[in-house]
């Protein structure tokens, strides 16, 4: 099971199921597209830290980098 955390709230905000042969690499993604991510950090464990996955999180355009 993949989840989406809301530290400051203390609430889960999506969870996707994780294929029984699979990993969360093809979870994440889906995980993504029912999510906003406006005016938020994302943060995701080394697994999730794959080029496609980070270009889903670009392509939405809704994120603020911060440096």
């Amino acid at each position: 099971m993949v989840s989406a955390w809301a530290h400051h709230n203390n609430l889960v905000l999506g969870q996707v199921r994780v294929n029984g042969k699979s990993n969360e690499i093809t979870a994440i993604p889906e995980l993504l597209k029912v999510l906003s991510f406006k005016n938020s950090i994302v943060t995701i464990d080394a697994m999730g830290c794959q080029k496609s996955i980070a270009s889903k999180i670009i392509e939405r355009k809704q994120i603020t980098f911060w440096r």
